[in-house]
């Protein structure tokens, strides 16, 4: 029966995935879920960065008003300025996170066989698989902060606070560039520890999250779309609110380059105590009510679309490749009979 099985995980990829191996066609799953999710919600994520930095244009606008200064001075393209950036960062980090996900879970399950296959090896995966996308893409995430936080026009509107000697990047492959040239590799990794201090906690949570609540609704109905962006919606809620403080450390130390932030310097934890000290402890949840509007369908429709890719591109259920992989393991340190 488990031979049987482990055969069927090993083929069931022909057909819409073409013969793919099983990480290629994990990796396109992912891919494509991050850049649909990301896309969706480019907008809010665009106004959020702002607040985090505290860009003065921004202090006290609201979330409406923001909007309106973001059509006065940019249009219907500003909603979008960075994501470029964004979805050439998403598309490889999604991509690794699911895949590394999916690789880290066959991988302790063949380590330790007896573990318990639930939400708590989610959370340690997932875990792990976040710091592993972090690292292989970080300067993407900081080259989209920077371009997310100019302002275009800002300086020709009479913005007071607004300083018309800050650095201002034509686009991606101008925003590297400088970056490099004016502080070689570090300047590419600004603010990434308080990025692993923070993705290691929401990765994990976020996939323990929703495996938890899909654990919760009945079988029949465990398919169905509803059912996955619910759960998705409350993973994503959930994993924000517990480490958006890091979040919000990390885009003062990526902006520090041209911004007042008392950061400026500063380790991530140090950081934090000056946040609350000169800036309040509010700030520390600053953009907080936005990030909840864009994280219930980004996650939602993150965790949707990847399943659905999933199906689509034939990749055998997380059940089917457990058991292949146990039987593979067993099947390997089986004791040659002898003649």
């Amino acid at each position: 029966m488990d031979a049987q099985t482990g055969e069927e995980a090993e083929t069931s990829g022909r057909g819409a995935g073409g013969g793919l191996p099983l990480a290629v066609r994990e990796l396109l799953a992912g891919g494509v879920a991050g850049g649909v999710a990301k896309t969706a919600v480019a907008p809010l994520e665009r106004v959020k960065i702002l607040f985090q930095t505290r860009r003065a244009e921004f202090r006290g606008s609201g979330l409406i008003g923001s909007f309106r200064t973001i059509y006065q001075t940019e249009g219907v393209l500003g909603f979008y300025r960075g994501n470029g950036a964004s979805v050439a960062r998403i598309v490889p980090y999604a991509a690794l996170h699911y895949m590394a996900y999916e690789e880290y879970r066959r991988w302790i399950i063949l380590g330790f066989p007896n573990v318990e296959q639930g939400p708590v090896l989610d959370l340690m995966a997932g875990s792990i698989a976040g710091g592993t996308a972090v690292i292989c893409t970080y300067p993407l995430d900081l080259i989209r902060t920077k371009l997310a936080y100019q302002v275009k026009g800002a300086v020709s509107a009479g913005f007071r606070e607004c300083k018309p000697s800050e650095q201002v990047y034509k686009g991606i492959m101008d925003c590297v560039k400088t970056i490099y040239r004016q502080n070689g590799m570090k300047g590419l990794y600004r603010g990434m520890a308080p990025s692993l201090y923070g993705i290691f906690p929401y990765s994990g949570l976020k996939f323990y999250f929703y495996e938890k609540m899909k654990s919760h609704v009945p079988e029949e109905h465990r398919k169905d779309i509803i059912a996955k962006l619910g759960c998705g919606s409350v993973a994503g809620l959930l994993g924000q609110t517990i480490t958006y403080p890091l979040d919000v450390v990390r885009r003062q130390m990526q902006v520090q380059a041209f911004s007042s932030s008392s950061v400026v310097g500063r380790g991530t934890f140090e950081s934090l105590v000056m946040i609350v000290k000169q800036q309040g402890w509010r700030q520390l949840f600053s953009g907080l009510s936005i990030n909840y509007l864009k994280v219930v369908p980004s996650v939602a429709i993150g965790f949707t679309v990847y399943d659905s890719m999933k199906v689509w591109l034939k990749v055998p259920s997380r059940e089917e490749t457990s058991v292949a992989v146990l039987t593979e393991e067993r099947s390997n340190t089986a004791p040659i009979p002898s003649s």
